[in-house]
């Protein structure tokens, strides 16, 4: 298995006092090897019919599918929303499709 480094998979979290204002960070659930992957014509023209851009598309392996309901990926100094997310059962891989977050979130790791 060839890989190029390890992804940490996050959920955003307010980690603020109750009563307080809210403070969203990154809250790492756990992390993973991972290997880009090249996106098919049919990934990207779905992607543009919707109305969402794709900049990246990234196999992770030993890792079964979060149950948080939105999911971000941190890796290289930078952050990514998970916009999909599909499961290869017979190789306990995932497949998440990668939109790079506009302004990055501060991550708590524990």
């Amino acid at each position: 298995m060839d890989t190029e480094g390890i992804v940490k998979i996050c959920k955003l979290e307010n980690i603020s006092q109750s009563g307080r204002m809210p403070v969203e960070k990154l809250v790492e659930i756990g992390s993973a090897y991972y290997r880009k992957r090249t996106m098919g014509y049919n990934r990207l023209y779905a992607a543009m019919g919707a109305n969402q851009s794709i900049d990246m598309l990234i196999r992770c392996f030993n890792m079964e599918a979060p149950r948080e309901p939105e999911i971000y990926a941190v890796f290289d100094e930078e952050q990514y929303r998970v916009s999909m997310m599909q499961e290869i059962v017979d190789e306990r891989c995932l497949d998440l499709t990668l939109q790079r977050l506009e302004e990055n979130y501060d991550v708590v790791t524990e």
